[in-house]
C-alpha cells in the first residue's frame, strides 16, 4: 500500500472537513488563471514559443496595458478586433473557468487546455 499526499494533509491538518468547510466561507476570493502565451497556443494549436504567439502576443500588450488586464478586465470585443474571436473566446473561458484541466501525478506535469481538441477548428 502507498500512503500518499491526501493521507499527509489529513495527518498534518489541524481541523476537520466540516471545520474547514465553515472557514471555505470567509475566505478571501480568488481567480485562477492561465499565462496569455498559453492561450494563444492552445488557440493557435501550436507551441508556446513560436513566432505567430509571440507576434500576437506583442499585438496585444501594444493595444492593452498588460498581459493582468488582458486577461481580468479588458473588453472582449476590442480584444476579437485585435486579435480574432478565437482568442475573445479562449480569454472568456478563461475567465469563467470552463477550461479542461488534466492533473499531474507522480512527476509528471498537468495539462491545463482552453479547447478540447475536437473544438479546435
Amino acid at each position: 500500500m502507498i500512503i500518499g499526499v491526501e493521507n499527509r494533509v489529513f495527518e498534518l491538518s489541524d481541523r476537520t472537513l466540516d471545520e474547514a468547510k465553515v472557514a471555505g466561507e470567509k475566505q478571501i476570493p480568488y481567480k485562477s488563471i492561465v499565462p496569455l502565451s498559453e492561450i494563444l497556443a492552445d488557440v493557435f494549436v501550436c507551441g508556446v514559443n513560436t513566432k505567430r504567439v509571440l507576434e500576437t502576443y506583442n499585438i496585444l500588450l501594444k493595444s492593452f496595458s498588460n498581459e493582468f488586464f488582458i486577461l481580468l478586465e479588458a473588453d472582449l470585443a476590442k480584444i476579437a478586433d485585435v486579435a480574432g474571436k478565437d482568442i475573445a473566446e479562449a480569454i472568456s473561458r478563461v475567465r469563467s473557468g470552463n477550461i479542461f484541466v488534466k492533473p499531474g501525478f507522480d512527476g509528471v506535469f498537468g495539462v491545463v487546455k482552453v479547447f478540447q481538441d475536437r473544438e479546435v477548428e
